[in-house]
């Protein structure tokens, strides 16, 4: 341009793609040619303007109109309306080079053409003429140029015009870091730290529109909210959004076609994909593909989430639904995942095509699989309207069914009610029917469920179906294991196969299960439970029940640490989905687990929480086994008051046709035992091994109800009766279950003379040890620990008997530890036959220090053990105990042994530390918890040394 203004023009060219700032650079420059006196003559051209001949120099002419107001000059432009042949346009063109440069004889002039790839013809060709003698002229022409329409075809003229050899080319490109840095800086009011810089940058891919759009969000958030704004996300704002769809539509409707497509196939887009969606073809597809990365919006898909929506948004809706059926069924053509396929028909109205469906079931069973309960539900309910005729709807009810089932296990009882007569009907039948009559049997219609089950087994002799077979046999597996007493109920037995190995985990489950029934710790039952579980990952959706059936085989085996490991491996996989019915069933095998090994109170939560996911408006399976569990681990831990609020409720008779409903029996037994109601729970024991006997599921590794008979006859006053009892249950075949037969001797040795008792028990506590079941032996300790008080032993009853106290206290099992505290009364009046009467809470004047270090050395602990637990020096203990032997009025350590519970009852916290020192005794703690495991072995040493 400064060239120009002394007579020798210049012509430019600035071109770039959309939105790089062309318009902005030709504006600032006519600013400065207008400030420094120079004449400005503006020529804007828009698409429509390619079919108005004339319709750019009409513009030009009226700007220079606007310079002459006389008109002079001006009045020859009449050839602009007759112009209509070469000769025609050449007389225009020259009238307007003369008009130019009349003009420019004044002063310096600057002809500015905006977007000069959308201008006319005619005025091409006037601006080519003047352009070839600018250089006799102070004229400088300046132009910009973007990317043409994709529907426009490009005018020869028009590379004639701007690849002459005097033409001065820039080409824009994006921003740079710093340019943007620049940008933003200069549009905000406050200083951008580098981060929001950054973002700013990666947002706009260096656009400074959309630079200028995002920094008028910020401000706009900042002005709203200061404290919150500048923590939004950037590209969320409504001007950012805006001026993005504004820049893909300057790029024309083709490339708003494309530019929707991509938004809908996400990454599934290739150029021949979107070629076929859109319906134009290829080479424009990758042709609008190009302008849309030019502008920023793409990389490979779109770059910004939010910019989907807002293209999708400005569709119809019916012109998106029809656009997503088209691509759900090229995607399916093209054999594309079917979750992305099911993505497309979730989002649009039903389709009726005979495809539609199976994909749909197909996802929602992969959905189940990964738990995504609820997204399994969306594409059963929408394949339900899919559906082309009424046998393949039932189908999809059927799978409806099982999915709530996992959802909300304890409402879904009429997703599977409601199915009945269709099947009693023949509309649906096979394995699909049979899980239908097993939802029905978890919620106790067994009536409804036999009926069906009666059905399948009449006419699968007549079809020979061997999927029908399979799942018979698998339903007879179920009932063997879960609800025995419906084992006579079909009209005919159900079919009996031998275990293939390619039998599902679900039927391998069931088969140990029954088998750990049958035969207790059976080897097969073992082996075939842990094959189970090694397939971690969760099964099919409704054989959730498999991990759960494998881990109660375990169980039922006596094999309860081998149990815990598994459960704690398949809880911890996070590729299991935890959906409310899986849960809910392993959670209740982990609540027997952790109350077989001891574990009270972790078993109550996890029953608790089992009961939770498992229970609705009415009683089922699953969560009546919870409730057994919860009942028997309250009762264990003393909490009466609890259980009677739990078994308020009645349960249904039809539970008692149930392995739940032996458990409960049991539990409520367990229950009516420890609160005095000695009849109620002789009932209960008897009950519950009338309904094993009967189902020949006989073993104390279920429910030990002869042994909980047999204590409560021996409470009644019958011993007989109880020994009976005792007696059967030593005669059964030895079925390698260690923790029922040190259960066994545990009950023996209480109707045997006290001198007979400790060797029995000893055998007892080691069977229950190497079980793991450290409940039970803690009480079996309690009455190793009475027999030798009653024998006289009473250094080795105390040690006993304290062991017993640690091993009950980590347990939970308060009702033990009350029997191991003596009465608050008769312990004072011990002391005050020692220490005088009202000395009860000093000890006959102890101190504090004297009191803690008594009561330690009552409890066993050597002076170096009681200096360790204290922090003293065991020349301070002796100190402590010289004082203590003569204020109490004792001689040595064993006479103090003598009052050993006694101070104990009194003074129950008079051996804990200092709260400053407990955090310091959490080894000792930890070597306390542990010492009960070794334990056993101690009093073996002590009969040796009674014997001795």
């Amino acid at each position: 341009m400064d060239r120009s203004t002394r007579g020798r023009g210049a012509f430019a060219e600035v071109s770039g793609p959309t939105a790089m700032g062309k318009t902005t650079v030709l504006n600032h420059l006519a600013h400065r040619a207008s400030k420094s006196g120079s004449t400005v003559l503006s020529v804007v051209n828009t698409p429509h303007d390619r079919s108005h001949p004339f319709s750019g120099l009409a513009q030009l002419y009226h700007a220079l109109h606007a310079h002459t107001p006389d008109g002079d000059g001006l009045g020859e432009t009449a050839p602009l309306a007759s112009a209509t042949d070469r000769d025609d346009l050449a007389a225009v063109a020259r009238h307007t080079h003369r008009v130019v440069a009349e003009l420019a004889a004044e002063r310096h002039l600057l002809i500015t053409v905006d977007d000069v790839q959308h201008t006319d013809e005619a005025t091409l060709y006037c601006l080519r003429y003047l352009a070839q003698r600018l250089t006799e002229l102070s004229v400088t022409l300046m132009m910009t140029r973007g990317p043409l329409l994709l529907d426009e075809p490009a005018p020869r003229i028009l590379d004639d015009l701007i690849y002459q050899p005097s033409v001065r080319r820039f080409q824009l490109q994006r921003l740079s870091l710093d340019g943007v840095r620049k940008l933003a800086a200069s549009l905000s009011t406050t200083d951008l730290p580098d981060a929001f810089v950054a973002e700013l940058h990666r947002l706009s891919v260096g656009n400074p529109l959309l630079v200028e759009a995002l920094v008028e969000d910020h401000q706009l958030r900042l002005a709203a909210d200061p404290e919150t704004g500048a923590e939004q996300d950037l590209s969320s704002g409504p001007v950012f959004q805006q001026v993005l769809l504004a820049c893909i539509h300057r790029l024309g409707p083709q490339a708003v076609r494309v530019a929707q497509c991509v938004a809908l196939l996400g990454g599934a887009s290739t150029p021949l994909l979107l070629s076929r969606l859109s319906g134009l073809t290829e080479e424009l597809v990758r042709r609008c593909l190009s302008l849309l990365s030019g502008v920023g919006v793409l990389d490979e898909r779109l770059r910004h989430p939010a910019m989907r929506q807002a293209l999708l948004h400005e569709m119809p809706h019916d012109e998106v639904t029809d656009l997503r059926h088209r691509a759900a069924t090229l995607l399916y053509e093209d054999g594309a995942p079917l979750p992305v396929v099911a993505t497309h028909l979730l989002n649009s109205s039903p389709l009726h095509e005979e495809w539609v469906v199976p994909v749909l079931q197909e996802v929602a069973r992969q959905a189940l699989l990964d738990g995504d309960v609820s997204r399994s539900l969306t594409c059963l309910r929408l394949a339900q309207e899919c559906c082309l005729d009424e046998g393949e709807r039932l189908s999809v009810m059927s799978q409806y069914a099982l999915g709530q089932w996992q959802l909300k296990p304890g409402n879904s009882a009429q997703h599977f009610l409601r199915l009945k007569s269709p099947i009693t009907a023949g509309k649906l039948g096979g394995t699909e029917a049979l899980k239908v009559a097993e939802g029905m049997m978890f919620h106790l219609h067994f009536d409804e469920a036999m009926e069906i089950v009666d059905q399948e087994n009449e006419g699968q002799g007549n079809d020979g179906r061997e999927s029908t077979l399979t799942a018979l046999h698998g339903t007879r597996l179920l009932m063997s294991a879960e609800f025995l007493g419906l084992l006579n109920r079909p009209d005919r037995p159900l079919p009996r196969n031998p275990l293939p190995a390619t039998s599902p985990s679900d039927v391998r489950a069931l088969r140990a299960l029954t088998l750990a029934l049958e035969r207790g710790a059976d080897e097969e039952a073992i082996d075939l439970a842990e094959q189970v579980l090694q397939g971690s990952q969760a099964p099919e959706p409704w054989k959730q029940q498999a991990h759960s059936a494998a881990l109660m085989a375990l169980c039922y085996a006596d094999q309860l640490d081998m149990a815990h490991r598994w459960y704690e491996a398949v809880t911890a996989d996070s590729l299991s989905p935890d959906v409310a019915g899986r849960r809910g069933l392993l959670e209740c095998a982990g609540a027997v687990i952790s109350l077989r090994r001891g574990q009270l109170a972790r078993a109550a939560q996890q029953a608790e929480t089992a009961r939770t996911q498992l229970s609705g408006r009415t009683w089922n399976v699953g969560s009546a086994a919870a409730l057994a569990v919860l009942v028997e681990s309250l009762t264990a831990m003393g909490h009466h008051e609890k259980v009677v609020k739990l078994l308020a409720s009645e349960p249904p008779q039809a539970l008692f046709q149930t392995r739940a409903g032996l458990h409960y029996l049991y539990a409520r037994g367990r229950h009516h035992l420890a609160t005095g109601k000695h009849s109620m729970a002789l009932n209960d024991f008897l009950g519950c091994g009338t309904l094993m006997q009967r189902w020949n599921v006989d073993t104390p590794a279920l429910a030990p109800w002869r042994l909980g008979a047999a204590e409560a006859w021996i409470r009644l006053g019958d011993r007989d009766r109880a020994a009976q009892l005792v007696d059967k249950q030593l005669a059964a075949p030895e079925s390698g279950l260690t923790r029922s037969r040190g259960m066994t001797l545990h009950t023996l040795a209480r109707l045997q003379p006290t001198k007979k008792q400790p060797p029995i028990l000893l055998d007892a506590y080691a069977c229950l040890e190497a079980g793991g079941a450290w409940h039970e032996a803690a009480a079996v300790l309690v009455d190793l620990s009475r027999a030798y008080q009653q024998m006289g032993e009473t250094v080795v009853a105390r040690k006993t008997a304290q062991r017993a106290w640690r091993l009950a206290k980590s347990c939970g099992a308060e009702l033990l530890c009350q029997a191991l505290r003596p009465t608050r009364a008769s312990a004072t009046a011990k002391v005050e036959e020692i220490a005088g009467p009202g000395d009860e809470q000093s000890f006959g004047g102890l101190s504090k220090s004297e009191q803690r270090v008594a009561v330690l050395a009552t409890q066993g602990y050597s002076n170096r053990e009681i200096a360790d637990r204290l922090f003293i020096t065991v020349s301070t203990v002796e100190q402590h105990l010289t004082r203590v032997y003569r204020k109490l009025g004792v001689g040595n350590r064993e006479q103090l042994l003598e009052l050993g519970n006694s101070l104990l009852a009194v003074t129950a916290d008079v051996a804990q530390p200092e709260p400053k020192q407990r955090k310091r005794l959490s080894t000792r703690h930890a070597y306390g918890m542990l010492a009960p495991i070794f334990g056993w072995w101690a009093d073996h040493l002590s009969a040796l040394v009674i014997i001795a």
